[in-house]
């Protein structure tokens, strides 16, 4: 009898606040939940918010955290006790809790910059900025985005590769590849950039660097060419004794091949034979050793044959390396100078990369001389460490969190509170290798810190998480089912761990459907030409058939209106497309879908310059700066800027209102017969006709010709976008999400213009230069079939997952690999490919492999209730069947060989049917209220809350005859603002910062009001409220008795034994005694100190007033009581 698993318990041990854990989270098993239930557990069993760091791997991720926990938090404060109980009984907590529970939101709101929610880059830039001197970094540095760091690669590349000094480097380059080889090269370079700093700073000289290649590839010292071959050809007496014989014993064979042999082998060893029709006795072409060196009639030769063979096997490999080291060192040359302008670009402009922060930090750490110090004030400040997906967590990020825990561990500490580690992740979905994820790494990890935690007598929980909350029951056999097969197992799962998962939906029922591949079929063409935004099929393709198989499919489900487990109608947005790689099928299903009047989000990630509405501007902008330019002026008009012609859509939609753009027509009666006059010359006879599509077009470009040259790219494209209203005619034209493009193309706009002299044709040009990719939220709110990469849908699911990319199994194929001892290895011909380098591709590709399979398990596990795999093979893929070269391991052939069959089909559990009259009674029954003739009373406290006003008159404003009431009214906000902003400041620069601040706002007598705040700042009875820890204009609202209160408190100081509040009363008279404090500002602060006496009910409360006109602080905390 199998026992059952109560998840419940699974998470309880996993958010045990008391023990380190180490959680397995298998897909769809709340590991979120898991991670927000372990920093709640932390703080109730009184941990502080600040001394906790929760790393994560996305800052969607960190944000989505924050706010569950942050909800969380809120919903506690004013639960009721009997739903609080709950919460904390299922938290594991206990309802002794109850009323810590209740002040951990307030808690939290009051811990300066909150709960240290972070990705690791962004923790190591707070690390860097706070300490910068240690780091060897520039206190004001800034943080490249992957845009501007390509942009400063490139300036660094093109300083570099037109530098003379390389001239003789780039010969060999120009010698060894082509251009396009060149530039792939150099792209593949600017991504190891890390990696290629290393090697440089290990070996900084080119002898060192050509000392560890030698070693590596096993060559002689100073080799060269002709030294390896005069080595191989010095002959021993007794290799020379032993050619002679072996040359003796091949001629007197029968074979006319051991006879040439001979004679080749006799020339050779005095000195006559040419050396490649030597090594051809032995080798073959490629380099390998002949297998029939010798025959039977001349065996007694085959050892020497042999021996001699393995020389020139040698004597190959080792001229192969040479001319391997030869062009490497030459590449290498090239990339040790780009890194270093690039780090000089870098440093001139205070910028650092995301990997310089990893690096840095790292040598912080690790390798600073105050790595220590920083350890030590560290050490300080952080209790206990939580990474969220930590299979994707590089081996250098490892090393920085085995720096930050390394104390936790050490036995006796200065500590009494016990620290913790946690980490959660899933070595199956690590699959992000290409930012540096190692998933051994993961168990390596593992066990670091399994026996760090128990050699330290800790406690530590081990905990697999394979309960899907996520998936159907059919779903989830078919992930089991792939997961038993060997072929599909390996590198995701190790062959002696139980991957089962259980579903934990077990009513849902579900459906998998394995739908046959498309063929080629004969008269398949692709269309030369497709409108960019056509919607007729135009393609016979088994891509564009399989495209319109699904899109037929969705378009099915919605207009059916089938129905979701949950009983809710299938919607476009309940529909996800996943695909291995960003290609044609991603168009041919958008056309396919639009067609169908399916909305569609299209591709998860988008390059600006491939955007048609960016093109349209981008060559907008090519006219105005030449307007002779006829390929330009044509785009233009045919474009959405000069309006929409009937012609450019389909029949059904010919008939819309305003469809008065330039037509084909119109361009060819503009372009025919023009003879050298330019468009743009012709176009300007329209100008007395501007009832025309063409005249309408010349009145837009003529506008905009007369203010290309006073006006920014920004401004110029803002104003075609917004006041000329062009942004509407692309959203008309291709859809909401042509908005997007829009917005990013406008937001780098502002951004050369900010950064840069104000120029269009450079803008242009940089734009050009840097192919620049935008994110779309994957979460997006929009009811549309989403289509992404499964990159791009990790710790996402859908209710209907599409798997259509299942064939194409290519993986790529680098120009550059690194070798154990960092070295870079430049293998442009597949002929320059030594031993170690082809031992390192097939490393790769064997790793290539496993992460392929690990992909197929994201993708499989993102279906919550339907999964449909289908596939298309090309012309390439039927020739190859026939070949017997088809793949055996892609992902259709991994799912249809493990699946009993292609239908794998789970019957929901039946819902109890409701009677006719009970639904009836249901649809005509109307809630209480509906009766009353009344609307019932406002509830307490009422919605939405409004500020506070203290009750009574208040009758003592300061007298219009002591001072202008204007001028008393801007006294009083400068006072108040200096004390907001002063206290930040240590008290020996105060002075100095209100000074600053008085040059900034200059007012009549500010010297004497800068005085006064000083005084009260420097009066040692107020320290406490004015300490940089205080807080400035805190928001309160809560119910007094029957009474909302809600307000904002001037300046709030919380300590361990006391709340001090302090309330700015400007433009008011002073009164003389304590006692003769107006009524109202006294109720005021007695509601306030109430609402502060729920959140802090331990600690005392003391109020104060603070007259700006003097300024002067008056305690009134005795007239409150």
């Amino acid at each position: 009898m199998t026992a059952t698993i109560d998840p419940n318990e699974i998470q309880r041990k996993a958010s045990d606040p008391t023990a380190s854990a180490w959680v397995a989270a298998s897909a769809g098993s709340g590991k979120t939940k898991v991670l927000s239930d372990r920093v709640l557990n932390l703080l109730l069993t009184g941990a502080k918010p600040e001394r906790i760091l929760c790393l994560t791997f996305t800052r969607t991720a960190a944000a989505e955290m924050y706010n569950r926990i942050a909800a969380r938090l809120a919903n506690w404060a004013t639960a009721s006790d009997a739903a609080l109980d709950k919460e904390l009984t299922d938290l594991g907590a206990g309802t002794a809790k109850k009323e810590t529970a209740r002040r951990l939101f307030a808690e939290l709101l009051d811990t300066a910059g909150g709960l240290k929610i972070l990705t690791l880059h962004s923790f190591c830039q707070s690390l860097l900025k706070r300490f910068p001197l240690e780091a060897g970094v520039s206190p004001q540095f800034d943080v490249l985005d992957e845009s501007n760091a390509a942009k400063l690669i490139s300036d660094a590349q093109e300083s570099v590769l037109s530098n003379p000094d390389f001239t003789d480097v780039l010969q060999t380059v120009a010698l060894t590849t082509n251009e396009t080889g060149f530039l792939d090269t150099m792209k593949e370079l600017a991504v190891r950039l890390p990696r290629l700093r290393a090697f440089t700073q290990a070996h900084p000289t080119s002898e060192s660097a050509r000392f560890a290649y030698e070693q590596a590839f096993d060559l002689p010292e100073n080799a060269t060419e002709d030294s390896l071959i005069a080595d191989f050809c010095t002959l021993s007496e007794t290799r020379e004794a032993e050619l002679r014989q072996a040359a003796l014993i091949l001629g007197h064979g029968k074979g006319s091949t051991d006879i040439k042999n001979a004679r080749i082998i006799a020339d050779f060893v005095v000195g006559r034979a040419d050396l490649n029709t030597y090594l051809l006795v032995f080798l073959t072409k490629t380099g390998k050793v002949r297998e029939d060196l010798a025959h039977k009639d001349t065996a007694a030769a085959d050892p020497i044959m042999q021996t001699e063979a393995l020389r020139a096997e040698k004597l190959k490999r080792r001229l192969q390396s040479l001319a391997s080291m030869r062009i490497s060192l030459a590449l290498l040359k090239i990339g040790a100078a780009i890194t270093q302008k690039y780090a000089e670009l870098k440093a001139a402009r205070a910028v650092l990369d995301y990997d310089d922060l990893i690096a840095t930090a790292l040598d912080l750490l690790e390798k600073s001389g105050a790595a220590a110090w920083v350890l030590f004030k560290l050490d300080g400040g952080i209790d206990h460490i939580l990474i969220d997906e930590a299979q994707d967590t590089s081996p250098l990020q490892w090393r920085i969190v085995k720096a930050l825990a390394d104390e936790f561990f050490a036995g006796e500490t200065a500590h009494k509170t016990r620290r913790t580690l946690f980490a959660v992740g899933d070595q199956k979905q690590s699959i992000f290798s290409f930012q540096g994820a190692a998933p051994e790494e993961f168990e390596k990890m593992h066990r670091f810190f399994k026996d760090k935690v128990l050699n330290a007598e800790q406690r530590w929980n081990d905990v697999p998480m394979t309960i899907s909350f996520r998936s159907s029951p059919a779903v989830i056999e078919a992930v089991n089912d792939v997961l038993k097969n060997p072929a599909a197992a390996d590198g995701v799962v190790a062959a002696t761990d139980d991957a089962t998962h259980i579903a934990w939906r077990k009513k849902a029922g579900g459906l998998v459907e394995i739908w046959d591949v498309e063929q080629s079929e004969q008269g398949d063409a692709q269309a030369v030409y497709t409108k960019p935004v056509e919607t007729r099929k135009t393609e016979s393709s088994p891509m564009a058939r399989a495209a319109a198989k699904i899109a037929a499919k969705i378009a099915g489900m919605i207009q059916n209106k089938e129905r979701l487990p949950s009983g809710k109608p299938i919607t476009a947005g309940d529909i996800l497309v996943l695909v291995r790689r960003r290609n044609n099928f991603i168009d041919c299903l958008t056309r396919e879908l639009k067609s169908r009047n399916v909305p569609v989000s299209g591709a998860d990630r988008l390059k600006i310059t491939s955007h048609i509405a960016v093109k349209d501007l981008m060559v907008l902008g090519d006219f105005l700066l030449m307007p002779q330019d006829d390929l330009a002026l044509a785009t233009i008009l045919r474009s959405p800027l000069c309006g929409i012609s009937p012609d450019d859509l389909p029949e059904a939609d010919r008939a819309l209102p305003d469809l008065n753009g330039v037509s084909e027509n119109d361009l060819f009666a503009l372009a025919y017969g023009r003879g050298r006059q330019s468009l743009f010359d012709r176009l300007k006879a329209y100008a007395d006709k501007p009832e025309t599509p063409l005249g309408k077009a010349y009145a837009f470009l003529s506008d905009l010709l007369n203010r290309v040259d006073t006006m920014r790219p920004f401004e110029l494209y803002a104003y075609v976008l917004g006041r000329l209203g062009r942004q509407k005619a692309f959203v008309r034209r291709l859809g909401v999400q042509a908005l997007d493009a829009l917005e990013e193309f406008m937001n780098l706009a502002l951004d050369y213009d900010r950064a840069n002299t104000p120029s269009l044709q450079l803008f242009l040009r940089d734009l050009r230069a840097n192919d620049v990719e935008i994110k779309r939220d994957p979460e997006q709110t929009l009811d549309a079939v989403r289509i992404m990469t499964v990159h791009a849908s990790k710790g996402l699911e859908a209710p209907i997952v599409f798997l259509p990319d299942t064939r194409q199994k290519k993986f790529f194929a680098p120009k550059t690999v690194w070798l154990e001892n960092g070295a870079p290895v430049w293998i442009p011909k597949a002929e320059l490919r030594n031993a170690e380098a082809k031992a390192e591709i097939e490393k790769l590709n064997a790793a290539d492999e496993r992460e392929y399979r690990r992909l197929l398990y994201v993708a499989l596990t993102r279906a919550a209730d339907r999964l449909y795999v289908t596939g298309w093979d090309n012309a390439k893929s039927k020739k190859n069947a026939k070949t017997s070269q088809a793949p055996k391991s892609d992902w259709y052939t991994l799912i249809a060989d493990s699946l009993p069959s292609k239908t794998l089909f789970v019957q929901p559990e039946a819902k109890p049917e409701i009677e006719q009259t009970e639904k009836q009674e249901l649809l005509c029954a109307l809630p209480s209220w509906a009766y009353k003739t009344t609307p019932p009373a406002e509830p307490t406290p009422p919605k939405p809350l409004v500020p506070s006003k203290p009750e009574g008159d208040e009758t003592v404003f300061a007298s219009p005859l002591s001072e202008n009431r204007l001028q008393a009214r801007k006294r009083g906000t400068f006072i108040h603002k200096l004390l907001e902003i002063l206290p930040s400041y240590p008290p020996e620069k105060r002075k100095t910062a209100a000074e600053k601040f008085l040059s900034l706002n200059p007012m009549e007598d500010g010297e004497a009001a800068v005085e006064k705040v000083l005084s009260v700042l420097g009066n040692p009875e107020f320290f406490p409220l004015f300490t940089p820890n205080a807080l400035a204009e805190v928001p309160v609202s809560g119910v007094v008795g029957d009474r909302v209160v809600s307000g904002q408190i001037d300046r709030l100081a919380v300590s361990e034994t006391e709340v001090l509040i302090v309330d700015y009363k400007s433009n008011r008279a002073i009164p003389d005694s304590l006692e003769k404090t107006p009524a109202p500002y006294v109720e005021q602060m007695r509601a306030y100190k109430s609402v502060l006496a729920q959140i802090y009910p331990t600690k005392k409360i003391r109020c104060f007033l603070l007259w700006t006109e003097a300024p002067k602080v008056a305690d009134i905390t005795s007239l409150v009581e």
